[in-house]
Protein backbone atom coordinates (compact mmCIF):
# COMPACT_ATOMS: atom_id res chain seq x y z
CA UNK A 1 0.00 0.00 0.00
CA UNK A 2 1.16 3.39 -0.81
CA UNK A 3 0.72 6.44 0.93
CA UNK A 4 -1.67 9.13 0.31
CA UNK A 5 -1.81 13.04 1.54
CA UNK A 6 -4.90 12.07 3.54
CA UNK A 7 -4.36 12.96 7.12
CA UNK A 8 -6.16 9.79 8.57
CA UNK A 9 -6.77 5.80 7.88
CA UNK A 10 -4.54 3.46 6.59
CA UNK A 11 -2.95 5.23 3.91
CA UNK A 12 -2.30 8.68 5.95
CA UNK A 13 0.73 10.60 5.99
CA UNK A 14 2.95 11.90 2.88
CA UNK A 15 3.10 10.02 -0.58
CA UNK A 16 6.74 8.04 -0.57
CA UNK A 17 8.35 5.62 -2.41
CA UNK A 18 9.32 2.00 -0.89
CA UNK A 19 13.15 1.18 -0.68
CA UNK A 20 13.48 -2.33 -2.01
CA UNK A 21 15.49 -4.28 0.61
CA UNK A 22 18.99 -5.96 -0.23
CA UNK A 23 19.45 -9.20 1.14
CA UNK A 24 22.03 -9.49 3.50
CA UNK A 25 24.76 -12.73 3.39
CA UNK A 26 22.96 -14.67 6.49
CA UNK A 27 19.99 -14.96 3.96
CA UNK A 28 22.04 -16.58 1.41
CA UNK A 29 23.78 -18.85 3.56
CA UNK A 30 23.50 -22.17 2.09
CA UNK A 31 23.36 -21.58 -1.62
CA UNK A 32 26.09 -22.97 -3.28
CA UNK A 33 28.26 -20.95 -5.57
CA UNK A 34 29.52 -22.32 -8.52
CA UNK A 35 33.26 -22.02 -7.94
CA UNK A 36 32.81 -24.08 -4.75
CA UNK A 37 30.48 -26.63 -6.77
CA UNK A 38 33.51 -26.63 -9.33
CA UNK A 39 35.85 -27.25 -6.49
CA UNK A 40 34.31 -29.82 -4.61
CA UNK A 41 33.85 -31.68 -7.94
CA UNK A 42 37.85 -31.47 -8.88
CA UNK A 43 38.51 -32.54 -5.17
CA UNK A 44 35.77 -35.75 -5.31
CA UNK A 45 37.49 -36.81 -8.83
CA UNK A 46 40.99 -36.63 -7.01
CA UNK A 47 40.39 -37.64 -3.85
CA UNK A 48 37.56 -40.41 -4.51
CA UNK A 49 34.69 -41.18 -1.95
CA UNK A 50 35.69 -41.67 2.13
CA UNK A 51 35.04 -45.11 3.60
CA UNK A 52 31.97 -44.36 5.31
CA UNK A 53 30.70 -43.15 1.71
CA UNK A 54 31.93 -46.40 0.16
CA UNK A 55 30.30 -47.89 2.89
CA UNK A 56 26.91 -46.56 2.44
CA UNK A 57 27.08 -46.97 -1.19
CA UNK A 58 27.82 -50.55 -1.22
CA UNK A 59 24.79 -51.39 1.62
CA UNK A 60 22.52 -49.25 -0.94
CA UNK A 61 23.66 -51.75 -3.89
CA UNK A 62 22.73 -55.05 -1.90
CA UNK A 63 19.22 -52.84 -1.06
CA UNK A 64 20.15 -53.34 2.88
CA UNK A 65 18.60 -50.05 3.39
CA UNK A 66 17.15 -50.45 7.35
CA UNK A 67 21.13 -51.02 8.15
CA UNK A 68 22.26 -47.77 6.77
CA UNK A 69 21.83 -45.19 10.19
CA UNK A 70 22.80 -41.83 9.49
Amino acid sequence: MTRTDMRYGLNKGHPTTPIEKTSRPSQRKGIQSTKTKFVRSVVREVAGFSAYERRVMELLRNSKVRIVIW
